[in-house]
């Protein structure tokens, strides 16, 4: 090494050590000043904090709550609960327990609640946290008991119930079936969320009967929540009981009969022009209320065929040689797929009588389906609903 390599080596070692000595100097002169500036904001033997309570949950209830949490810190002798950024609050004497439950009225809401805990001296807790809400007024107003996609009978002590799927989002629970048997005693039946047809074979023919959906928004039960409820009291024809014995025309395999089959995968496709009719032999007298018509869509890729009646009617018969009109409705021919439904006055029959009367306009769908002029009428099947309790 040259000597001026060496120079340069020596004075950088001198340098360093220089700088090391300044900042250890600078550092106690700061920390003696920093020790005589604080002095006064200096607690002797610190501050206490308590342990902060542990397991904080709660159960959601109707304009209130059930608050559970373990308290972690022997010497703790009050817990404060907050809410409302703070502005709100309630305080509990725990003493020497450990698991504590509090039930909080509070309107329906969203709610951060603050734990925080005191000792004897009032020496508290961090606090701990919980995002919880309640339900009211209009929670139950936005529930609804289990619906059917159908409830029929063939009068033969059977109730089949088809459901659709339960408002588990809203915290439905389980559904309760309750009828009367064939003895005369009232019957409750549990259907459980998975649960999607029921099948009773000691239902008493006729009788009304009934479904409660009951609710826990949580899972955790501290209120029951029940949706205001009325008996059933119709239901739909079972089509093993009859079938269409009359009818004004049908092209090829698209006969009539597939209008009371109970498949909607098929229909019936008239061949002649406005009016068309069918006539059904419902197999037995009963009180009828309603009717519901479905339209095809096998030929329009899931869509409702526009090949169907502006209006309709329905007419019934207790003999099939005296008829009345009973009503007479406007029919949604557009293309959206649902079951259009009709009430009518209850009308004791065991014939009906349905009439596409004419089609006025008609959507579009492809060549020779729908469009202006189209005549032949097209659908896939047709509900029969009766009147309960006075069959």
């Amino acid at each position: 090494m040259s000597i001026m390599n060496q120079f340069i080596s020596i004075n950088r070692k001198k340098s360093l050590s220089i700088i090391v000595f300044l900042i250890t100097f600078l550092t106690m002169f700061s920390c003696k000043d920093q020790d005589i500036m604080f002095k006064e904001y200096v607690v002797e033997g610190g501050i206490p904090y308590l342990g902060t309570v542990s397991g904080l949950k709660a159960r959601v209830g109707y304009d209130r709550l059930e608050l559970n949490f373990s308290v972690v810190d022997a010497t703790t002798s009050r817990v404060g609960i907050y809410w409302n950024d703070y502005r709100d609050s309630i305080m509990i004497d725990v003493e020497s327990a450990t698991q504590v439950k509090q039930i909080i009225n509070l309107p329906e809401g969203q709610y951060s609640l603050f734990v925080v805990s005191f000792d004897k001296n009032g020496n508290k807790s961090n606090p701990a946290e919980l995002i919880t809400r309640t339900v009211g007024e209009n929670y139950l107003a936005s529930i609804i008991h289990r619906g059917f996609k159908s409830k029929k009978t063939s009068y033969n002590n059977d109730l089949i119930i088809e459901w659709q799927n339960a408002d588990t989002w809203n915290g439905a629970r389980f559904t309760e079936l309750i009828y009367t048997s064939i003895d005369g005693t009232e019957k409750h039946v549990t259907v459980e969320n998975e649960e999607t047809v029921t099948t009773i074979d000691d239902y008493q023919n006729g009788t009304s009967f009934n479904r409660i959906t009951y609710y826990s928004p949580d899972g955790m039960w501290l209120d029951t929540i029940v949706p205001a409820a009325a008996p059933v009291k119709t239901l739909m024809v079972d089509k093993k009981l009859g079938g269409v014995i009359a009818f004004s025309s049908e092209s090829g395999g698209n006969v009539a009969k597939n209008f009371y089959n109970g498949n909607q995968a098929d229909m019936w496709l008239t061949s002649s022009n406005y009016p068309e009719y069918a006539t059904i032999d419902i197999g037995r007298e009963l009180l009828v209320s309603g009717f519901g018509v479905w339209p095809s869509y096998q030929q329009t890729n899931g869509r409702a065929d526009p090949r169907a009646p502006t209006l309709i009617r329905f007419e019934c018969s207790i003999n099939n040689i005296d008829w009345t009109t009973v009503a007479e409705f406007n029919y949604d021919n557009s293309m959206f797929y649902f079951r259009r439904e009709f009430e009518i006055p209850i009308t004791r029959a065991r014939y009906v009588r349905f009439i596409g009367v004419e089609c006025a306009y008609s959507p579009v769908f492809g060549s020779g389906i729908g469009g202006p002029g189209n005549k032949l009428m097209n659908l896939a099947e047709l509900d029969i609903f009766f009147q309960l309790g006075n069959n």
